[in-house]
């Protein structure tokens, strides 16, 4: 099941990493360790899922990712560096 959530804030870690906070569906649960797959919403990436382990604590608010981008690479970790707060599936 799809379901879009935004990005409510990115910040640097690394010269290609970043931290993203996100929106956290309502009864959405994980378990520490546990991944989901994240797309673009954008045409020509939502079909492009990839999962990504979460960073947050399961009791937090929201859902925090701390991803590296591959920017030699035309891939959704490239496509992701840009984001700025918003829609993503």
């Amino acid at each position: 099941m799809s379901t879009r959530v935004k990005i409510l804030k990115t910040e640097m870690v690394t010269h290609d990493a970043r931290h993203y906070r996100v929106e956290k569906p309502k009864n959405f649960r994980f378990a520490p360790g546990q991944a989901t797959e994240l797309s673009i919403d954008k045409p020509e990436w939502r079909d492009e899922k990839r999962p990504f382990t979460f960073t947050a604590l399961t009791d937090e608010p929201t859902f925090e990712f701390t991803i590296k981008s591959y920017l030699d690479r035309p891939g959704v970790t490239n496509a992701l560096w840009p984001a700025k707060p918003r829609i993503i599936c």
